[in-house]
């Protein structure tokens, strides 16, 4: 029994996870560009539920502040990169 074992963590470890990777960002990219934006913001709709489900605790005072601070700065880059294109 454990040969089995070991032989399928062996597989799992040692699969193709680029190829895997490149099929999922495939998949999903033509489903949103299929169904637009909408699709995008109810799969991530659906993500934050199902985090929720598993810790509805989510998100706690800190992580909402690290999130806005987060949002914040990425806001501040955009802002300065668009400024810096337009001259």
């Amino acid at each position: 029994m454990d040969g089995v074992i070991t032989r399928e963590i062996q597989s799992y470890v040692s699969r193709d996870w680029a190829a895997a990777r490149e099929s999922k960002d495939a998949f999903w990219a033509t489903r949103i560009a299929r169904l637009g934006p909408i699709e995008g913001l109810r799969i991530a709709d659906e993500l934050r539920r199902q985090v929720i489900r598993q810790n509805p605790e989510w998100p706690n005072d800190q992580e909402r502040h690290e999130d806005i601070a987060a949002h914040t700065r990425l806001s501040g880059l955009l802002r300065r990169a668009s400024l810096s294109r337009s001259r």
